[in-house]
């Protein structure tokens, strides 16, 4: 069944990836309300109705040193205990926007020196693509590096991207913000095809002529009914399960492989990766559903992965840009 599917698989992730990195632009993110402080924990249990906002507004944000290494990467769908982690109880004190984000720096700051950090994230704002050659723009630049800025020197940190120009050079920009020299990993183990049954060569390579890939990729998302009925009808051949996949990406390839690294670790990577990361460490209450309320995971956002010494960890949703969210804007060609 998986030959016959196989051409037809491509066809369909294009559909669902091909407007996703080569589409997004936009202006300057609106600024987020910030309520009081919360206590950050790891999720509970996965509802049974996904979290959406009513309250979505209406503007829109949106090479240097390299080495290559081979961190432990797993291609089975089913995930695997790693190292005695466990899902952790633990709390910090932090302070959300109202949309249920973490400012990246804040988050660095409120973790105690004796807890690991990893950060996943979105590149910065880049040019119109050039598939894996695409710049990031002047404001990519320094937005980057701002949050490097905010961070702060001190320790060095562990940076690794995929083999984009783009997400490379948002881990050089942070890292020279912070006023480090930094070797930035390439690894293709965080790249943004995780989350599905059919690979790509390239999230920049596949058909885009049908559109309509965030709308669908974000009902799967959040465990609505798939509006496309081509698309509906191959779903079980084209995602995995949010939740088990999940689970999978943060114990193989995140955990398995953190104790090579330093204590403070930076992976950037794409849209189609975040997306589902951002409403899985979530546990679907942060609202990027684009189907409903337009919204789409903004450049450099993400998700933390924290583990204290008794190595239990907790996932938090974070953001670099003043909201963690963006209203997809179509790019020119």
């Amino acid at each position: 069944m998986l030959k016959k599917f196989g051409l037809l698989g491509f066809s369909i992730v294009g559909l669902l990836i091909g407007c996703s990195e080569d589409s997004s632009s936009g202006t300057d993110a609106p600024v987020a309300e910030t309520p009081s402080s919360a206590i950050l924990s790891s999720a509970a249990t996965v509802p049974d109705v996904p979290a959406t906002s009513s309250d979505a507004q209406t503007t829109s944000v949106e090479g240097s040193s390299s080495s290559v290494t081979t961190p432990v990467d797993q291609s089975s769908s089913t995930p695997v205990e790693v190292g005695g982690f466990t899902p952790g109880a633990f709390t910090i004190t932090a302070t959300p926007d109202s949309n249920g984000f973490y400012e990246i720096s804040e988050v660095y700051k409120a973790v105690p020196d004796d807890h690991k950090i990893v950060f996943v994230i979105r590149h910065a704002e880049r040019q119109k693509s050039e598939g894996q050659e695409s710049l990031l723009t002047e404001d990519g630049v320094a937005q980057a590096q701002a949050l490097g800025q905010r961070i702060g020197p001190g320790e060095a940190f562990y940076y690794a991207s995929t083999d984009f120009i783009r997400t490379r050079e948002t881990c050089n920009n942070i890292a020279i913000g912070r006023g480090e020299s930094a070797e930035v990993v390439t690894w293709n183990g965080i790249n943004g095809d995780y989350f599905f049954r059919v690979t790509t060569d390239s999230l920049d390579a596949v058909i885009k002529s049908r559109g309509g890939s965030w709308k669908n990729i974000s009902q799967w998302a959040y465990g609505l009914k798939i509006s496309n009925a081509y698309v509906a009808r191959l779903a079980d051949g084209l995602f995995y399960d949010l939740f088990e996949r999940g689970a999978q990406f943060v114990n193989e390839v995140v955990l398995a492989n953190m104790g090579s690294w330093k204590r403070v670790s930076f992976l950037a990577t794409h849209d189609v990766l975040i997306e589902p990361l951002v409403v899985y460490a979530s546990n679907r209450q942060v609202d990027v559903n684009f189907s409903v309320s337009g919204r789409w995971v903004n450049y450099m956002t993400g998700i933390a992965v924290i583990v204290n010494p008794a190595n239990e960890y907790i996932l938090l949703p974070v953001r670099s840009y003043d909201v963690g969210w963006m209203v997809y804007v179509p790019m020119e060609e």
